[in-house]
């Protein structure tokens, strides 16, 4: 059975900041468990990342810059 673990509160207010800062909509499930073994990030929450430039470490920790550089992307 798939459920959708909550993440940290402090995480999701990270991730909400983001989303207002830059005028997105986060995707409202960030992990996803489809084997009762902890979960993982769901597909739609690691392209809402590749697609803002949000950086996993600052969403998911709090440490580092929001963005990661998106030099070199086309």
């Amino acid at each position: 059975m798939t459920t959708y673990p909550e993440i940290k509160p402090e995480a999701r207010q990270r991730l909400d900041a983001f989303a207002a800062q830059t005028g997105t909509t986060p995707p409202e499930h960030v992990l996803i468990d489809e084997h009762g073994e902890g979960g993982t990030f769901t597909d739609e929450f690691l392209n809402y990342c590749r697609d803002t430039g949000l950086s996993l470490d600052w969403v998911w920790f709090g440490k580092g810059n929001q963005t990661v550089a998106r030099e070199g992307r086309g």
